[in-house]
């Protein structure tokens, strides 16, 4: 019975880290439209998918110079986005914390 747990822990974690990197990705390419970077999915691809969060950390870094054009935000999906990344991240969070302490357990 416990094994099923885990397996269904396992792949909620796999969906919320796939919804993550989407919502993160789609988050940074709306940010990257709006301030008027150059290829700005590419850019949030690559800050999105990276494991260590450097590209991110760059990019935050790279935005500070441009201001948001209000002509081209939206900042209602804006606001929908950060909330399905956070809660995204919840999930993740959620389902790893469970699943380390069914594996800590020591029942399985």
């Amino acid at each position: 019975m416990l094994i099923w747990l885990l397996f269904v822990l396992l792949a909620a974690m796999v969906t919320a880290v796939i919804t993550l990197f989407y919502q993160l990705s789609q988050l940074l390419t709306l940010d990257a439209t709006a301030r008027n970077l150059a290829h700005p999915k590419v850019t949030a691809v690559l800050a999105a998918g990276t494991q260590n969060g450097v590209v991110l950390l760059a990019y935050l870094a790279l935005r500070r110079g441009h201001p948001i054009d209000a002509t081209r935000d939206d900042p209602r999906r804006r606001e929908r986005l950060k909330v399905g990344t956070i809660a995204a991240f919840a999930v993740l969070l959620i389902c790893g914390v469970c699943t380390a302490m069914l594996l800590l357990s020591g029942q399985i």
